[in-house]
């Protein structure tokens, strides 16, 4: 649920977002406001368009994969992003694609993280196992 808004960026943010927002340093002067619970959207509620820097009267539209950068359909037809044809996608669908890599990335850390604990619970024995056999010696010794 949306709990505040960025003034500058005109952007809705979640609780965690908004933190986040008004950490960064690229952001940390923004004007950050807490909205009225009648006033609070659901995150997944469409943001604003966002018009092109280069073209302030097109909203952005596309996500060139290869620049990595956010286009208007001026850009993609005639800002350079001509010969990346395959690279450029709809916003959605560059959502989308970004949203199964994180998905597959935290898919995979919870496997590591599960084999990590695995080997730390064999190595936890091991050196349990250790010191018994270290205290068992120390006392036959003596």
């Amino acid at each position: 649920e949306a709990v505040a808004t960025c003034l500058d960026c005109r952007v809705k943010f979640c609780n965690l977002h908004s933190n986040a927002h008004r950490r960064s340093k690229l952001s940390k002067s923004h004007r950050v406001v807490t909205m009225g619970k009648e006033a609070a959207l659901s995150c997944s509620t469409a943001m604003p368009a966002q018009h092109c820097s280069l073209h302030p009267s097109h909203t952005l539209t596309s996500y060139c994969l290869q620049c990595q950068e956010l286009l208007c359909k001026l850009c993609v037809e005639k800002g350079g992003h001509q010969q990346h044809h395959s690279s450029v996608l709809s916003l959605s669908e560059a959502s989308d694609q970004r949203r199964s890599a994180v998905k597959t990335l935290i898919e995979t850390t919870a496997r590591d993280e599960t084999a990590l604990n695995q080997a730390l619970e064999k190595v936890s024995a091991a050196i349990k196992s250790l010191h018994t056999d270290t205290e068992r010696v120390s006392h036959e010794v003596v």
